[in-house]
């Protein structure tokens, strides 16, 4: 509905359900759909139909509760948030792929902040779905076209006014520039310039010596003094080191 999260709200305290209903009326991202106080009636009332993307779930509830009612509706909702007076239950809540746990009495300031939170990871879930996986190249022959899918993609090799794109299935020469090619993967952390003639995906590094690169195709590639020091910072994050020896 027009951008907003369609939202179910259940527990069995009525003035606890007409208090997350006039948060929602008020927050102007939030529709609420539907109500219960009685979970078995939720539980037989929501379906997929519904298009939900936030349940609002009381953990303690009599018949059944907000843990049991939970397993049987995550796959209904994009988002589950528990509301409870106590917090000995927050464990079992995340057991059950809880999004949030809001801890009773829920102040307006309370409920905004854990919304806006929601709506962040729900605009960074659309963002990466957004992204291309994939672009054509044009071959030297007539109407000729190659899919490369970025998952595949192990290497790209500048070769003056050309590119070679290396796969895992092969190797395509396109013309291209390196430039337009580090411009199209501009934002995916997978993929790092070495030296000015290559960008290579992390995912197929095989190995690092000294100032060569070995990739998971045997390709190996030297890594450019300008681009060394961005390299390394990368590949100083991704290293396991052992804490032994180390004193407290």
């Amino acid at each position: 509905m027009d951008g907003k999260l369609n939202c179910i709200v259940i527990d069995d305290e009525k003035h606890a359900v007409e208090l997350l209903v006039d948060y929602i009326d008020i927050l102007p991202n939030l529709n609420l759909i539907k109500s219960f106080t009685d979970p078995l009636s939720a539980l037989m009332n929501i379906s997929l139909e519904d298009n939900t993307d936030v349940i609002f779930i009381d953990v303690d509830m009599p018949g059944m509760t907000g843990i049991d009612l939970a397993l049987a509706l995550r796959h209904k909702t994009r988002y589950l948030v528990f509301t409870s007076a106590h917090s000995r239950y927050a464990i079992d809540a995340f057991g059950v792929q809880a999004n949030e746990y809001l801890l009773k009495p829920i102040s307006m300031s309370k409920f905004a902040l854990m919304i806006d939170r929601l709506i962040k990871l729900d605009e960074a879930i659309k963002k990466e779905a957004d992204k291309e996986d994939y672009f054509f190249i044009k071959t030297d022959q007539v109407q000729k076209y190659i899919k490369v899918n970025l998952k595949d993609l192990v290497a790209i090799e500048g070769l003056n006014n050309y590119v070679k794109i290396h796969t895992v299935a092969g190797m395509h020469i396109a013309y291209l520039t390196m430039k337009e090619l580090e411009a199209k993967l501009e934002g995916n952390d997978s993929f790092i310039r070495v030296q000015r003639s290559f960008i290579i995906s992390t995912d197929f590094i095989n190995k690092v010596e000294g100032a060569f690169i070995t990739l998971n195709n045997k390709l190996e590639v030297p890594l450019g003094t300008t681009y060394k020091k961005h390299f390394f910072s990368f590949l100083d994050k991704k290293t396991l080191r052992s804490n032994r020896g180390i004193s407290e």
